[in-house]
């Protein structure tokens, strides 16, 4: 969250209270408030307490949590579905007809969260998963893409650069790349999206002005 500076403030210094020596900021601000947190704390302390202690921390990480059924609702599922579906959209529409590859992207609740491949793969991903393993439908998928393209074109109305997808879904080049995203998830070569970004990005560049 770019804009909220004085919440990283208060956040971001956990990162080096567990030990860690570096940590991923938004901006250079952020990054010279950051640094603030070292003088504050000595992570070479909290890093010799650590290797101390007991806890198996090599467990912990090689330990992949796995749902076995679930019992999470309707409105649960509808909700994480919207959230997934935005982030991917809000992020491929740029992507795609801007070539912006990384910028703070409006989220479900409009606070500008700074978005890439890796948090759009991730978004992907979780939806590809739910879908291979039943937890929603294919329709289910489609319609909640198309709900939540009209949210990302009405945040996106004030650019003049902006190509709404909701006038036409079967023309949308981004549309239809961010469903890809999702629906070819499983045999993308590692979950990887560029593939599929590459090769929207190409047909776009082609098509007639």
């Amino acid at each position: 969250m770019p804009d909220l500076m004085h919440e990283m403030l208060e956040q971001k210094i956990n990162h080096p209270k567990s030990g860690a020596n570096t940590a991923w900021v938004p901006s250079p601000t952020a990054a010279t408030l950051h640094a603030l947190h070292y003088h504050e704390i000595n992570v070479f302390d909290i890093q010799k307490n650590k290797s101390n202690d007991s806890n198996n921390y090599l467990n912990d990480i090689l330990f992949v949590p796995v749902s076995k059924g679930h019992n999470w609702s309707q409105e649960e599922i509808q909700k994480e579905m919207d959230n997934n579906a935005q982030g991917i959209l809000g992020y491929v529409v740029r992507w795609i007809d801007q070539g912006v590859g990384c910028s703070k992207v409006p989220d479900i609740n409009n606070i500008g969260l700074m978005e890439d491949r890796a948090t759009c793969r991730i978004s992907s991903q979780h939806l590809c998963n739910w879908l291979k393993h039943g937890i929603f439908s294919k329709n289910q998928l489609v319609e909640t893409m198309k709900k939540m393209a009209k949210v990302v074109d009405e945040q996106n109305k004030h650019d003049r650069n902006y190509i709404p997808m909701s006038k036409d879904f079967d023309k949308s080049i981004a549309f239809k790349a961010s469903l890809d995203l999702v629906l070819e998830g499983d045999i993308s070569p590692s979950g990887y999206t560029e593939p599929i970004l590459h090769k929207s990005r190409l047909q776009l560049k082609s098509m007639p002005d």
